[in-house]
């Protein structure tokens, strides 16, 4: 079995990046970054060590937060 991941699986991209730094960016403009605790089949995310960016500077820092699925626009796995 290799290690190659579907690009048409989203869910596994997001399973495998558990752990590690990502940037959320929310459908309003908004955007997350910080290490993915845990992600479920609705792409709904527990954040830790999160930073509130808005308009390229950061806005709050969070120790967790949770991000519901349907308001992602997009992720980007692996943003340290």
């Amino acid at each position: 079995m290799s290690n190659y991941i579907d690009p048409k699986d989203p869910l596994k991209i997001l399973n495998k990046a558990v752990n590690s730094v990502i940037l959320i960016r929310l459908k309003d403009g908004t955007e997350y970054q910080g290490r993915l605790k845990e992600a479920d089949s609705y792409m709904n995310m527990i954040i830790e060590d999160a930073k509130e960016i808005i308009d390229g500077n950061i806005a709050v820092k969070y120790s967790e937060i949770f991000i519901r699925g349907n308001n992602i626009l997009f992720i980007r796995p692996n943003a340290d």
